[in-house]
């Protein structure tokens, strides 16, 4: 596209004018005549002919993003004031300048759609005095807005709207600081005045070709038939057209005096109009003829937009929006069908994503619950050897724990000579201890230890030397839960074992004394040893 991409957007320009509408894009242009009903609107039958030319023009496709189309729309029925508004902010200015419109123009500001521009510094035109804003305000029915709105929002475009007198200023060659520009149409003219670059008066002027046409007799021709009304016509083609020109020239005079005209339109079909305008006008104003190139939709208007949005950074100087009653700017445009479908869609797709979660991850889950129920049948397995390992534990013979209260309770000096348990829980043991004080001692500790139902001194002898009692004893394991405190009892035993870890054994401790080490345990009560 040669003209300005906003946003990588695709860029149409298009010109708005009562009796045609014209259209360029890229290097493709488009005019369509229009029709309208008594109150200036768009005929029905007319709106869906150029509804569907410019849908072909466009062609948007469904995937596509919405085109920008800027318009420039002609001076009729358009107003220009400007305004001094008190210094405000920028969330203000909106609302201050609703409430003076009110007393400005006809219509209420929710019934018109206008833009505004804020004149710069400098010039003739400057800021007011004390922080006063000065601003340029355009103003038209809203209706005729919403008229295009709609058929360009139907072609699947995004229209934005700027006056086509303010756009011509831009096709202008080397302007003076006040000058006019009057555009020529077939059945009406175009005069806009400007000072500084900003338009200060818009006027629709009851003039056109036809005039030239009719004046020669030719009431029927139109821009094509006017050329034959050149300077090399006879004299009653020329006396015809030079009537017809007064009517243009009292439409203008007072307007322009001492000031430059450019002239667009027609100009390009009558190439000694300008000079004949100029004649006519006299009183030093300088009439020139705007250069365009050929072709459909190359219009002053559409040309000028092109560079103007090329020069300003994609945006007119001068937007026209419908503002409605809370004061933001907005256009109203109907929601295509297709935006309206894919909310839709969506919203199913929101309703399903649930139901299709469950059936992507069915198939996973299928597979966890299949391992489970596998090892599930390992657990019978599991739970018979942990009810051997626990039978096991509970009736195996307590040998470990009856040698270990004997051990912590034979007193310094015993000696074991033989020792026999059996499964039935028979002890029988034989040994040497120093006197019947000790045989007595451990024979007590062995029933205090609960490890024991009886115990019985069945010999005590002495030795040759005197010096030891030669013992022979005989006991009964105690059943197994009757043997639960002893289970507690070594459970503390063993616990104690690292704080005397470190302590000496006496050198004349018995071997099973320095097998468990620890210190021995209390004297316990006396009991009768003759049983």
């Amino acid at each position: 596209m040669n003209g300005f991409d906003l946003m990588n957007l695709p860029c149409y320009y298009l010109e708005l004018g009562q009796d045609s509408l014209k259209a360029l894009g890229g290097e493709a242009g488009l005019e369509l005549p229009l029709e309208r009903q008594a109150d200036g609107r768009l005929a029905e039958g007319c709106r869906e002919r150029v509804t569907q030319r410019l849908q072909a023009f466009l062609r948007k496709r469904p995937w596509q993003p919405r085109a920008r189309v800027f318009c420039a729309l002609g001076a009729r029925g358009v107003a220009l004031r400007r305004l001094t508004l008190p210094a405000s902010s920028k969330e203000e200015l909106p609302r201050l300048l609703a409430l003076q419109m009110e007393s400005e123009f006809p219509l209420p500001p929710d019934e018109l759609a206008w833009g505004y521009r804020q004149l710069e510094a400098g010039g003739s035109a400057p800021n007011g005095p004390n922080g006063k804003r000065e601003l340029l305000v355009a103003a038209v029915k809203k209706e005729v807005l919403e008229d295009y709105a709609q058929i360009l929002t139907a072609c699947g475009a995004s229209p934005v709207f700027t006056l086509a007198a303010l756009a011509r200023s831009y096709v202008c060659p080397h302007p003076p600081a006040a000058y006019g520009v009057l555009d020529l149409g077939p059945r009406s003219s175009e005069l806009a005045i400007f000072d500084h670059g900003l338009p200060t008066a818009v006027r629709v002027l009851p003039w056109g070709g036809q005039d030239l046409a009719q004046a020669s007799g030719k009431a029927e021709a139109g821009p094509a038939q006017a050329v034959s009304l050149n300077g090399q016509a006879g004299p009653a083609a020329r006396a015809a057209a030079e009537t017809a020109l007064d009517c243009l020239v009292r439409s203008v005079t007072g307007q322009l005096a001492g000031r430059k005209i450019y002239l667009t339109g027609l100009s390009n079909w009558r190439p000694d109009l300008a000079s004949q305008l100029g004649d006519a006008l006299g009183k030093g104003v300088e009439c020139e003829a705007v250069k365009l190139p050929p072709g459909e939709g190359r219009s002053a208007a559409i040309l000028g937009l092109k560079q103007a949005i090329e020069r300003d950074g994609g945006w007119p100087s001068l937007v026209l929006q419908t503002k409605p009653s809370n004061g933001s700017a907005r256009v109203v445009q109907r929601a295509p069908l297709k935006w309206a479908a894919l909310a839709a869609l969506l919203a199913l797709a929101a309703l399903a994503a649930p139901y299709g979660e469950a059936l992507l991850l069915k198939p996973r889950l299928a597979g966890k619950l299949a391992a489970i129920n596998k090892e599930k049948g390992k657990l019978g397995a599991v739970d018979r050897e942990l009810d051997f390992l626990r039978y096991l534990k509970q009736n195996q013979p307590p040998y470990l724990d009856a040698l270990f209260i004997m051990s912590k309770a034979g007193p310094p000096g015993l000696r074991f000579d033989t020792l026999s348990m059996n499964r039935r829980g028979e002890v029988s043991l034989r040994g040497s201890l120093k006197d019947a004080q000790q045989v007595a001692d451990f024979r007590a500790k062995l029933l205090d230890s609960g490890c024991f139902t009886n115990v019985v001194v069945e010999e005590q002898t002495p030795t040759p030397d005197r010096q030891k009692l030669i013992v022979r004893m005989s006991a009964q394991w105690k059943a197994a839960a009757g043997r639960e405190a002893l289970a507690g009892a070594l459970a503390a035993s063993e616990a104690e074992k690292p704080k005397t870890a470190g302590k000496q054994t006496p050198t004349n401790a018995s071997p099973a004394a320095t097998a468990l080490p620890g210190a021995p345990l209390p004297p316990l009560p006396r009991k009768d040893t003759n049983q």
